[in-house]
């Protein structure tokens, strides 16, 4: 298996731990700083599925291109989540929401890519690049 496809699924994974976390912080079960520390490990982990998206051989550009919307996306959200904090509207929070689960969205659609890229012979991942460009 390719790195770049066990490093989606370990960030979809922790997506979704992070959408728990962020119910949890909503209704007073915990603090603020789980929910942080598993965003930058998020942040962390979308940034090293992106490098391994633009290393990894053959290079599939519907996989590099979701790896950097994500990276955009979480870049946003943490923006987001501490203008949340600092102001307390709930504009802003539904905003963070919303991007949450867009974000939850891309990490699930980049894991079935990375899989389908996963199981590609590599002359058809370069058609598939070719027909992308």
């Amino acid at each position: 298996m390719k790195t770049g496809v066990l490093l989606f699924r370990i960030t979809a994974i922790v997506v979704f731990i992070q959408l728990a976390l962020g119910g949890l912080l909503t209704f007073d079960f915990i603090n603020a700083t789980p929910h942080i520390i598993t965003g930058f490990v998020v942040f962390a982990l979308a940034i090293a599925t992106m490098v391994f998206a633009f290393i990894g051989k053959p290079r599939f550009r519907p996989v590099q291109m979701i790896s950097i919307g994500l990276v955009v996306l979480l870049l946003i959200q943490i923006i987001l989540g501490f203008a949340t904090l600092s102001s307390g509207s709930s504009v802003v929070a539904w905003i963070h929401l919303v991007n949450a689960l867009a974000i939850y969205g891309m990490a699930v659609a980049g894991t079935f890519l990375a899989i389908q890229w996963n199981r590609m012979p590599i002359s058809q991942v370069e058609q598939a690049n070719v027909r992308k460009a």
